[in-house]
């Protein structure tokens, strides 16, 4: 099971360069034949980023629809603890909590960020 972090759906969203090859994992999330999660702290991430709230609800309905996809809401105190150990393991709160959250649950983290590579957690790209 896989979590995603924020930069796999803008990949798709941008059409950046390797979009293609995202669309198909995250077409099978949506089919259900992958399971995977993403934080909800990412849409409000990606929802900021859009900016324009008929993007926003046009993301929310689509994602909505995956039958793959869960979503997994932090509370403030494992935000925190999320916060320390990025401190101590030299990543961004994004990052640290994608970190947190994966670890916590078992999870791979799907994402172009190399970062990740510095942990003991795997990570994939699409």
């Amino acid at each position: 099971m896989y979590l995603i972090d924020a930069n796999v759906i803008l990949e798709v969203l941008y059409k950046r360069e390797r979009w293609q090859q995202t669309a198909s994992f995250l077409e099978r999330v949506k089919k259900g034949e992958e399971t995977a999660y993403i934080l909800h702290f990412t849409v409000h991430a990606i929802s900021a980023i859009l900016g324009e709230p008929e993007l926003v609800s046009k993301l929310i309905i689509e994602i909505s629809s995956w039958r793959g996809l869960g979503i997994i809401s932090t509370s403030l105190d494992e935000e925190l603890a999320a916060a320390e150990k990025a401190i101590r393991i030299g990543l961004d709160f994004d990052d640290g909590l994608h970190y947190y959250a994966a670890k916590k649950r078992g999870l791979t983290i799907i994402s172009y960020d190399r970062d990740f590579d510095n942990t003991d957690i795997k990570r994939l790209e699409p």
